[in-house]
């Protein structure tokens, strides 16, 4: 895992890498280039690249931060995991930057259990790809649930309301949230209002309380908890990455 900052102009060819790759972008970004396409990406994006996989990057905004993860092929082959496995896995994007947060705090702050703590975290990314499998089939109202949450990502809606808009009995959310979403409804949104408040912190244009109220918390000490609960680490030094 390796801490990347760049502050000037970058080599723009194609390259690769010899392993598997995983990239969060923590400030600026750029316009990646692949042989089937071209996104551009910022701060909070996610990218991953099989090994060897040629690509660009052009058009990078200075200052740029990312936290990389080179994976091994024998480190995938000792979590029974494929590249193919990963590559579907991180499209639960949200939870993918939360233990990649978590994996590098404990690169920051190792003693002796970090390296049995990394490999239990990057473990859990093999367990995402089934919910998101079973997502994929789900019945039309779990689509549908999944955008009303996050178009009210900074409310507090409950099961009841939820229900009423989807025109559902409460039960049959409550008995199925957690198969194709993997948690519960409160874990979800908490994911979901802690991912909003990842940009908006490195922004660095709002206060911890601005910022706690746009995403829906109750107040600074609630959203300091869980924030730290998920991502590892506080806010302030989240902050300063």
């Amino acid at each position: 895992m390796v801490e990347t900052e760049y502050q000037n102009k970058v080599y723009e060819g194609w390259h690769s890498h010899n392993n598997a790759h995983i990239t969060l972008f923590l400030k600026g970004g750029t316009t990646e280039k692949r042989k089937n396409f071209s996104e551009t990406v910022g701060s909070g994006s996610l990218l991953f690249y099989h090994s060897d996989e040629l690509h660009l990057n052009q058009n990078t905004l200075f200052p740029s931060r990312n936290i990389n993860i080179e994976i091994e092929e024998n480190f995938l082959k000792n979590l029974q995991l494929t590249e193919n496995i990963l590559e579907k896995a991180i499209q639960n994007s949200v939870l993918t930057k939360f233990l990649i947060l978590k994996i590098f705090k404990e690169t920051i702050t190792a003693d002796a259990f970090s390296s049995d703590s990394i490999t239990m975290l990057f473990s859990q990314l093999s367990n995402t790809h089934k919910h998101l499998d079973r997502y994929e089939k789900s019945p039309y109202w779990v689509k549908s649930l999944n955008e009303l949450l996050n178009d009210c990502w900074n409310e507090n809606p409950n099961l009841h309301d939820l229900a009423q808009v989807l025109q559902l009995n409460p039960i049959t959310i409550s008995k199925h949230f957690p198969k194709y979403f993997g948690c519960t409804l409160g874990e979800y949104m908490r994911r979901i209002k802690i991912n909003r408040s990842l940009s908006l912190i490195q922004l660095n244009q709002s206060n911890l309380t601005e910022i706690s109220l746009e995403c829906g918390f109750a107040d600074q000490s609630h959203f300091i908890r869980t924030f730290k609960n998920l991502t590892g680490f506080l806010p302030k030094q989240f902050q300063k990455l």
